[in-house]
């Protein structure tokens, strides 16, 4: 290699031996080449895709050290992620510990719901991963540990906390005279903000929020039958009426499954024969004076990215009418998604 002085590049001079290896080079006519398509077709094969669109075709996570490790993560307000790896055999110190008493454990995953003080327990191996249906607005942590009915249960591994974040605007309202507004002037800076969703909600609850929440349980309890006030108590009001639109706007049953908490979809599960896209709006009409024609559907995108609730493939639209947009502040002081 030589390098000119008084020019600026590189010039390669190529060896007259070989340095790398003792076997002369092919001659470029006996070399064989083959062109690989560029472009896939609809009909082509796993095995006839050109080497790079076949590893695209079937990506690989990159493997972990078989280590201790217990992580938790959040897809959205209502999915949380776990995996988990226990480095050496699990068993082995519980045995040193308690002996020929450890023969009625087994491996277990737990998710303790830690605001509302629920879990919940798996039987699992000694690594692997798993999906949890939570709560919005709650705090979690998962455990990894050892379970016997009528024993102790023993931890062995503990995660990370998660906080789920809320899914609508903050409840709050400021109690100075000068900053509070009305939800209407709130939900015009909400739908400007692009928040349409939200806006429409605002406007449909009003000012009196424990009126709304009556109208809603009550709503819910005539789509239902659900009589037991119990039953609905600890499921937010902002979220059944998410629901309620949704299914008013013919969205099925299972759309719903990841958009809304846990337990209201296994209460609209278990009361699934009463379900009816009719029968929702009339409800809706019934304890808010909603219309047909406020409600409808909008495609969007095929996928959720991160932790948005806002790109569902399937949106709620809705085309109530708003009173001109003034320059206002939010009814709690801060906007609260």
């Amino acid at each position: 290699m030589k390098k000119e002085k008084d020019q600026d590049f590189i010039e390669f001079v190529p060896a007259d031996e070989l340095t790398s290896s003792g076997r002369p080079l092919k001659p470029v006519d006996d070399v064989e080449i083959t062109t690989a398509p560029a472009t896939l077709t609809s009909s082509m094969t796993l095995e006839e895709m050109p080497p790079v669109f076949r590893e695209l075709a079937e990506p690989k996570l990159p493997e972990l050290r078989h280590e201790n490790r217990a992580r938790l993560q959040m897809q959205s307000p209502n999915r949380l992620f776990f995996y988990w790896s226990v480095g050496t055999n699990p068993f082995q110190k519980l045995n040193k510990a308690l002996g020929a008493k450890t023969a009625s454990y087994s491996l277990v995953l737990k998710l303790v719901d830690l605001r509302r003080d629920t879990e919940q327990i798996h039987p699992i191996d000694a690594e692997g991963s798993w999906w949890f249906d939570v709560e919005a607005d709650g705090e979690y942590q998962a455990e990894i540990g050892f379970y016997a009915p009528n024993r102790p249960y023993v931890r062995a591994l503990f995660s990370n906390t998660v906080e789920t974040p809320r899914k609508s605007p903050s409840p709050r309202v400021d109690t100075e005279a000068d900053w509070s507004i009305t939800s209407e002037k709130f939900a015009q800076v909400l739908e400007v903000a692009g928040f349409t969703e939200d806006a429409f909600d605002v406007v449909l609850a009003g000012d009196d929020s424990e009126s709304a929440e009556i109208a809603t349980h009550s709503a819910l309890s005539d789509l239902t039958g659900v009589t037991s006030a119990e039953s609905l108590s600890d499921i937010a009001g902002d979220e059944i009426r998410y629901a309620l639109l949704l299914l008013a706007s013919g969205v099925s049953l299972e759309g719903l499954r990841w958009k809304i908490s846990p337990a209201l979809f296994a209460l609209l599960e278990k009361y699934a024969a009463s379900l009816s896209s009719e029968k929702a709006f009339g409800v809706l009409k019934d304890h808010f004076d909603i219309e047909a024609d406020e409600i409808s559907e909008e495609e969007f995108g095929p996928a959720v990215f991160g932790a948005s609730s806002i790109n569902f493939p399937r949106r709620l639209k809705t085309r109530r009418t708003l009173p001109k947009l003034q320059p206002v502040s939010s009814r709690a002081g801060d906007f609260g998604f």
